[in-house]
């Protein structure tokens, strides 16, 4: 029932009706915001923009991921949130909650999950094969595969995540439907090209542009680089 319907009601079922869709979109709104968002995504009742202190923690965990992913000869690229922010600014987006390096999976020869955990550790860094954390701050190390699929109607070499056997059980149905609307044809990663961020050379998607139009389909433009909070509890003036 929409609000079309509720001016073709008699006025008082109308307003009884019309107050009790606002009271379950306004009970809806805050439960997103107190109890569903913040249980998702951990981050999410932090504040709306990060420290400098928080922005400097940032890019030195990130320096440090993509040297060692360098030496190691690993295929990685910025995603999400972070190439977002190379691709605007060249930098971190002040309200980007956490990091994004996408990378292939299986890694290579060079790659040995023990010895880039211990390079890691020796600049403070905790890491394991999907996470680092540095000062409460964490980057996400997502695993991707190539595979042969479908693409707007036609056969497509694909990249899609990876997961493991015990990840796999604990997916939802809601975590399936948003991998499977995330993968994206080979021709975009590769060949991987670079830019300019944190300081290094930093491998990002061959398209980046066509995945970032993916990643996020009402927000992005390649035309302007106005900076819109993510968290829509930052889109107000005042912070609940």
């Amino acid at each position: 029932m929409g609000f079309r319907t509720c001016r073709r009601l008699p006025p008082l079922s109308r307003r009884n009706i019309c107050l009790a869709m606002i009271s379950i979109t306004l009970i809806s709104c805050l439960s997103l915001h107190f109890a569903v968002l913040p249980n998702v995504m951990g981050y999410y009742n932090d504040p709306c923009y990060l420290t400098e202190e928080q922005l400097t923690d940032m890019r030195y965990m990130l320096g440090k991921i993509i040297q060692v992913y360098e030496e190691m000869n690993v295929t990685y690229w910025l995603d999400f949130g972070t190439l977002l922010g190379a691709v605007k600014i060249g930098d971190i987006l002040r309200y980007d909650g956490d990091g994004d390096i996408g990378r292939i999976w299986p890694e290579g020869k060079l790659y040995k999950n023990r010895h880039f955990t211990n390079k890691l550790k020796e600049h403070g860094i905790a890491a394991n094969a999907v996470i680092a954390e540095y000062r409460n701050l964490t980057v996400d190390l997502q695993r991707w595969v190539i595979y042969d699929g479908e693409f707007e109607g036609k056969e497509s070499k694909m990249v899609k995540r990876y997961f493991s056997k015990r990840m796999q059980q604990e997916q939802t149905f809601v975590d399936n439907a948003y991998s499977r609307a995330i993968e994206f044809p080979l021709s975009w990663l590769y060949p991987v090209t670079k830019l300019d961020f944190v300081g290094l050379k930093t491998k990002v998607p061959h398209n980046s542009e066509a995945l970032l139009e993916q990643r996020y389909p009402y927000s992005y433009s390649k035309y302007y680089k106005l900076q819109v909070p993510y968290k829509w509890k930052c889109w107000v003036p005042f912070n609940l």
